[in-house]
């Protein structure tokens, strides 16, 4: 009541004194009023005062991140309305969500978030894990879960404000997220005014005697109506006249950066500097007919060192090379001036590879040339992040440092600390990157984009960026979204440069050209919405009530080709996610008068014409709505297909194969085949498959089947449960010709899909209480029961695999699994839809078995046919 929020904002203000009076208080005072963001405060305050929505561009290191939420929690404390006030802030990553967090309750003087003893005020929700008490008044979360939220909760109450930061990636989820906050902002305007209307209808009826009249009109007292949303937009690189216009013209903030000049070199410079030259026969070099023999014995004398390589190689190729360069970029006008060895580098140099050896070379320079401080690598995925990390490592130069531990180095005479930095990393890691090495020490830091603008190291003097990322476009051949290794974009390259300025002047190191920079890069990325399917996106907004998808998507901030919703469309139709209704547009259109009685809003009535999860028609013509597995797999953060394959794996007690099926589909498979060995590597493939072998394979003639009992075998040789652990899995997996951390990946993906499958309430492992949490706080406790994303992992590896589970019953009889595999290369109508719903999913009992499938199309489940 008002009570209590006036009492809650006295305590918060009295709190905030406390802490501003404090020494460490003041001392955190001054230190956030050096920042340059501090200079736009008041700006940022009035200009939300006056209207609804800002947008902040802000240069890297200026503290928009930290400082704006803070900005708006402190006013609305100071104004005393702090006890109704919630900031959410978007984070596109868990990992800068949970750090950054962390670093504002630091600023703020409270505890960790999740940590035992008082609450705090600031707390973080992503998926798999949060801290979220009755006592949160700023929230840092993920964009999806945001989005999860919107889907219960349309109108957002009890939110306040809502920051979306790092607006300039364009994510899909981010695009969706800007588009649903506008039409917020206008039913919360709109809930507002009539709530005024009402107010205003009830004191003229008091003037006039009229008490009851007035008692009637008045409606629900001043202050309980819906209060007004303001909306911030952030980012370090954006478009901002974009963001402005779509949302009516709304002021743009800029802030400058502070950062230190950074000299900038390409690879041309890389390599005058450093003296490096590329053999010809190294796997960046490109071939003109591939290794010779010769080539080959020679690699093969040298024993793979490179230095040695290099002069074994000098006689092969080089005299060539720059008369018919292989490089088709390689323009020799543009390099006249330089060095014979640089030229002869750039020609015959593949420059969509990573070369590893220059990098080595690279670090070994900034090292011996390079003030104390660290060094910051940009790799575009995790697998090049391990392949840098263990080549450093096995080095006397180098120690190790994983997921947070003690270092791992044989080598007492070690001078850099090298730390992986990416969305896999725990928490431990992650701060462990962040904060200054161990005296003694450079570090070398090897991050994906996660460091570009999300997440700040504040010693970095020298930068590397290999220009490469990973982003997620559609696959033809699989029919499914990937993440695919591009060119980064200008503006992303521009941002990793800057990153070597924080605390002194530094320097970049490219290792693409300066050609490449200036003409070859994008100046900004393609947004994600334009280059992925749409069938995830369509589900939640057929689930939300949002109207005719096609109509939706075209006032999104750069909408789709309408080809690609169709398209969309048409698969969700293919996987059973979608069927017709019948006409309902008397009862819809009755719905919707009456929110537009209460609320005044159409774009409600929009929603509540939709509330079913369908598409408003016309009067008397049938409207697509989900289905029940359409409602299933919406609540599923994996591509339909994927989601109809756990699905149904679940529902016919088949669940863990199904689960391996869709890690290897989503990540690629645990097989190696090595160039000298490919016979011995065909024939143990063939093994796990022989009519006699133990597995689900046995006998089959499935390249899926024969992923599961691959991973099965490796994971029962690494379970001590049953006598195994590390060194006999890493024996088995030699033997099969299996890569180890390929398998261990897909261990963890597994996990995480599991841990969906609960947190969806699929399946309802015993002990879970009903699954990990189904909404954005649970009062007094966090959310997902109070357990982190690390806990839920080790929950679902305890019970994903439990073969006397109903999700397992058949999970070891090939008639049963020869049913689900086909759902992974291609999904088609199915008689699969008569879903119950939620966790009612039952298992199938012995009399209702699956129907051998005629196609690799199709897939059945129903009663034995009668004689």
């Amino acid at each position: 009541g008002a009570d209590a929020e006036s009492a809650a904002s006295a305590s918060l203000r009295a709190a905030l004194e406390r802490w501003a009076d404090s020494p460490a208080g003041r001392a955190m005072a001054a230190a956030r009023a050096a920042l340059p963001i501090a200079a736009v405060r008041g700006e940022l305050l009035e200009a939300l005062r006056q209207g609804d929505v800002v947008v902040v561009s802000g240069d890297t290191g200026c503290g928009k991140t930290t400082q704006v939420p803070q900005y708006l929690l402190e006013d609305a404390i100071f104004s005393g309305a702090g006890g109704r006030t919630h900031v959410v802030v978007t984070q596109p990553r868990r990992i800068a969500a949970i750090s950054v967090a962390e670093r504002v309750a630091e600023e703020r003087g409270e505890p960790p978030p999740g940590s035992p003893g008082p609450s705090s005020t600031t707390g973080y929700h992503v998926r798999l894990g949060a801290a979220v008490t009755r006592h949160t008044r700023l929230t840092f979360c993920t964009t999806g879960i945001l989005l999860r939220r919107l889907a219960g909760d349309p109108s957002l109450r009890g939110v306040t404000h809502v920051v979306v930061d790092e607006v300039h990636e364009r994510s899909l989820q981010s695009d969706f997220l800007i588009a649903l906050l506008r039409d917020l902002l206008v039913a919360r305007r709109m809930q507002r005014q009539a709530a005024e209307a009402q107010e205003a209808a009830a004191a003229s009826a008091a003037l006039s005697g009229g008490s009851d009249v007035a008692a009637a009109a008045a409606g629900p007292p001043s202050g309980q109506h819906s209060s007004l949303l303001k909306v911030v937009l952030m980012s370090a690189t954006l478009d901002a006249k974009l963001f402005a216009n779509y949302f009516g013209g709304c002021p743009v903030l800029q802030a400058a950066g502070r950062t230190f000049p950074v000299s900038r070199l390409f690879l041309e410079d890389v390599y005058e500097a450093t003296g490096y030259r590329l053999a010809s026969d190294a796997p960046a070099a490109l071939r003109r007919h591939g290794p010779g023999v010769a080539h080959v014995y020679a690699q093969r004398l040298v024993g793979g060192s490179r230095g040695q390589r290099d002069l074994v190689a000098k006689g092969f190729g080089d005299d060539e090379a720059l008369a018919a360069p292989l490089n088709p970029e390689y323009d020799p006008d543009l390099y006249v001036e330089l060095p014979l060895h640089v030229r002869r580098n750039l020609a015959r140099l593949d420059e969509h590879r990573i070369d590893y050896d220059l990098l080595e070379a690279l670090l070994s320079y900034i090292d011996a040339t390079t003030e104390p401080g660290a060094v910051l690598v940009f790799l575009p995925g995790i697998g090049e992040i391990n392949h840098l990390y263990d080549r450093l490592t096995a080095q006397r130069a180098y120690t190790g440092l994983r997921g947070g531990g003690p270092a791992v180095s044989s080598y007492s005479s070690a001078r850099c600390v090298v730390l992986p930095l990416h969305s896999a990393v725990p928490p431990a890691g992650q701060r462990a990157a962040l904060r200054p090495p161990a005296p003694g020490l450079r570090k070398v830091v090897l991050a994906t984009n996660i460091a570009e603008t999300s997440l700040t190291i504040e010693d970095v003097v020298a930068v590397v960026d290999t220009g490469r990322h990973k982003e997620r476009r559609f696959n033809p051949a699989r029919s499914m979204s990937m993440l695919v290794e591009d060119w980064v974009s200008a503006a992303s390259a521009q941002q990793r440069a800057g990153r070597a300025g924080r605390v002194r002047p530094g320097v970049s190191y490219a290792t693409y050209t300066r050609a490449r920079f200036e003409s070859g890069l994008r100046r900004y990325g393609a947004p994600e919405i334009t280059r992925v399917p749409l069938e995830e996106l369509v589900l939640q907004i057929l689930l939300m009530g949002l109207g005719p998808v096609s109509d939706f998507l075209s006032q999104v901030l750069e909408p789709p080709q309408p080809r690609a919703v169709t398209a969309a469309l048409e698969v969700l139709r293919q996987v059973g996610a979608l069927e017709t209704a019948p006409p309902a547009a008397a009862t819809a259109t009755a719905a919707a008068a009456s929110v537009v009685a209460t609320t005044g809003h159409n774009s409600a009535a929009v929603g509540a014409t939709g509330a079913a999860g369908g598409t408003p028609a016309p009067f008397g013509v049938p409207r697509e709505v989900l289905s029940p597995l359409g409602r299933q797999l919406a609540l599923l953060p994996v591509a339909p297909r994927l989601g109809k394959l756990l699905v149904v794996g679940a529902l016919l007690g088949c669940l863990a194969p199904a689960i391996t099926i869709a890690a290897t589909m989503s990540h690629k498979s645990p097989f190696l085949t090595p160039t000298d060995d490919r016979g011995e590597s065909e024939r143990a493939r063939r093994a796990l498959a022989a009519p006699g072998a133990e597995g689900i394979a046995a006998g089959q003639q499935s390249d899926h089947l024969l992923m599961v009992a691959a991973y099965e075998l490796w994971r029962i040789a690494a379970s001590p449960k049953y006598g195994g652990g590390t060194r006999v899995a890493a024996q088995v997996a030699r033997r099969h010709f299996l890569h180890i951390q390929t398998l261990e990946q897909l261990s963890e993906i597994r996990c995480q899909l599991a841990a969906m499958l609960a947190d969806a309430r699929l399946v309802q492992p015993a002990g879970e209480r009903g699954g990990y949490g189904s909404g954005y706080g649970d009062g007094d406790g966090s959310a997902y029961g109070g357990g982190g994303g690390k806990a839920a992992m080790a929950a679902a590896a305890a019970w994903l695999d439990d073969p006397t589970a109903p999700w397992n019953k058949f999970a070891r009889d090939p008639l049963v699994a020869g049913e689900v595999w086909p759902l992974a290369p291609s999904t088609a109508p199915s008689t699969l839809l008569q879903f119950p719903l939620a966790a009612e999913v039952p298992i199938p009992p012995p009399s209702v078995r699956p129907r051998r499938c005629l196609s690799r199309a199709t897939a059945t489940c129903s009663q034995p046919q009668q004689p």
